[in-house]
């Protein structure tokens, strides 16, 4: 999995928290009337409502503590108040407990298995526990409940775009099932909430990893179109159309992200861009900015050894202090990180001039 393909399913996740707990809050007036008529035949049941109801005002106060301390004393006295385990779970979920959120939801579907959110929220817990497999079955629950639900088709398209990245044979049928299956719930979820810039940027993800960059391309300008300010995006949209061989208008966009937020990782893929046109100048003075802002920043080294290889290989006549530039970037990289298998064996076959130069 590279490391886009990685952040993208936690990423998502998290887009979808604050919604979940606002469709929580908005909930409680309901289960609290619920509770109470229940409660009105049983002392035990009537202090339970009464727990519930502290925590609720706990939670409202902004007391998270307390408000988690009241549900799970509403829960010893009536384990089946559906809304005190709701909230008590979106509370673990928010300190990143995901195994007791988990068994919080897993608890709710029990309860309630007809409402498509419960099944949703157990999904997101079993998918930030790497549980791919069952997020999949949740996500896939939530959305025959709730076919329209934008949320579930996004996360079940990330879901199953991680599996098949897990897969160690990436052209395998299943990994190629599974990435089409993904392709078809991230596109579903942006018809079904063409607002969301985080629907077409899962799109993008997956469109890119199937080597579909056209269309990948036209899924990051939307998601940016929708909320401009996203600048891992624009780095996703520069990645892609230097994929693309678009190297001016990756340039354009790596432009305007430098301005705003000027990183290492945004100025080498500023120099690949002028590598690919064969600027090599221009790519080396790219690298040496990315290095001015983080001098352990091996990848542009690695970069501007690249670099002076292909301008030194690209003459008519080899001009060996090309080759001892390139040489000498590779082995300051090494210092930094000497485990680089790919850069040793550069190394290892330019160490010798040639014997006879044209």
């Amino acid at each position: 999995m590279t490391s886009r393909e990685s952040t993208a399913a936690p990423a998502t996740a998290v887009r979808f928290l604050a919604r979940a707990a606002a469709l929580a809050v908005a909930s409680v007036a309901a289960y609290v009337v619920v509770g109470c008529a229940r409660g009105t035949d049983n002392p035990a049941n009537q202090t339970a409502i009464q727990s519930y109801v502290q925590g609720v005002r706990a939670y409202n106060d902004g007391d998270p503590d307390k408000a988690m301390a009241s549900f799970q004393a509403a829960l010893a006295k009536q384990s089946d108040l559906v809304m005190a385990r709701s909230m008590l779970g979106d509370l673990l979920r928010a300190r990143s407990d995901y195994e007791a959120a988990r068994e919080q939801y897993a608890a709710l579907v029990q309860l309630d298995p007809y409402y498509f959110f419960h099944h949703y929220r157990l999904g997101l817990s079993y998918q930030f526990l790497e549980q791919l497999n069952e997020a999949a079955r949740s996500y896939a629950r939530a959305i025959d409940l709730k076919p329209t639900d934008a949320p579930s088709n996004t996360s079940l398209g990330t879901v199953y775009f991680a599996l098949a990245a897990r897969d160690p044979d990436p052209n395998s049928a299943e990994a190629l099932a599974l990435r089409t299956k993904a392709a078809t719930y991230a596109q579903r979820a942006t018809e079904l909430d063409p607002r969301s810039p985080a629907a077409f940027l899962n799109l993008g993800l997956i469109l890119d990893a199937n080597g579909d960059y056209a269309k990948a391309e036209s899924a990051y300008r939307k998601s940016l179109d929708l909320d401009s300010s996203q600048t891992l995006v624009q780095l996703y949209l520069a990645e892609n159309l230097i994929q693309q061989k678009k190297f001016g208008e990756a340039r354009s966009v790596l432009s305007e992200l430098v301005r705003v937020n000027d990183t290492p990782l945004h100025r080498k893929r500023m120099g690949d861009a002028f590598a690919g046109e064969k600027d090599f100048a221009g790519a080396i003075s790219q690298y040496q900015t990315a290095l001015k802002l983080d001098p352990q920043y091996y990848p542009a080294l690695n970069e501007i050894g690249a670099a002076h290889i292909a301008d030194y290989e690209k003459g008519l006549t080899l001009d060996d202090t090309k080759r001892k530039a390139a040489l000498d970037s590779w082995q300051q990289s090494l210092s930094i990180k000497r485990e680089q298998p790919r850069i040793v064996a550069l190394v290892q076959k330019y160490a010798k001039a040639p014997m006879f130069q044209p």
